[in-house]
């Protein structure tokens, strides 16, 4: 069954990562960087402060700390090390098959993708934390999708594994956002 399942990951993973265009290569490496997450971030607490205040906010982004070094801690030392699964562009029978234009491969395991926990940990964690509601933040939920398919187009991880990391982030999200509502004292 096992065998199975990555035979169909593998095969995901090359149809996914077979799409690919040249003016498309610096959006996916921007959306598998760092400096995409700042506005929001940024946005995230200024909508805690404008709601809640300053004490409010910065227990906001205690929570929201605690949340992430979950969730990344998990993803990127925990699960990489027990599993131990290569990433795909770590496949020498793969990795001719893989679209390269250059781009870093990362460390030597992929599940479960840290790209994927983090940003759906940062996106859920948010909403449920302040109670956000709306079609806005439901179009927010675009960012951890096209971050989680930027790193199968940058043939760094498997289907598979931004399935696992997206999962790990939304329970740590999940978790944290419902002990920080229930010290608020709001609903579930």
């Amino acid at each position: 069954m096992i065998e199975g399942l990555s035979a169909l990951d593998r095969s995901f993973f090359l149809a996914l990562n077979s799409y690919h265009s040249t003016w498309l290569n610096p959006l996916m490496q921007g959306l598998s960087g760092q400096a995409l997450w700042a506005p929001f971030i940024g946005y995230f607490f200024w909508h805690a402060y404008r709601r809640l205040g300053k004490a409010e906010t910065i227990l906001f982004g205690v929570f929201l700390v605690l949340t992430i070094i979950a969730s990344d801690t998990s993803s990127s030392y925990l699960l990489k090390n027990i599993f131990q699964r290569f990433r795909p562009c770590r496949e020498l029978d793969l990795k001719p098959l893989i679209y390269s234009f250059g781009q870093k491969c990362g460390g030597k395991y992929g599940f479960v993708s840290s790209h994927a926990a983090n940003s759906v940990a940062l996106v859920l964690f948010s909403i449920r934390g302040l109670e956000l509601t709306g079609k806005f933040w439901k179009l927010i939920w675009a960012l951890p999708l096209f971050v989680a398919y930027s790193r199968i187009y940058l043939g760094v991880h498997y289907p598979g594994d931004v399935l696992g990391g997206a999962l790990i982030g939304a329970g740590w999200a999940w978790a944290f956002s419902s002990f920080y509502r229930s010290r608020q004292g709001a609903s579930l």
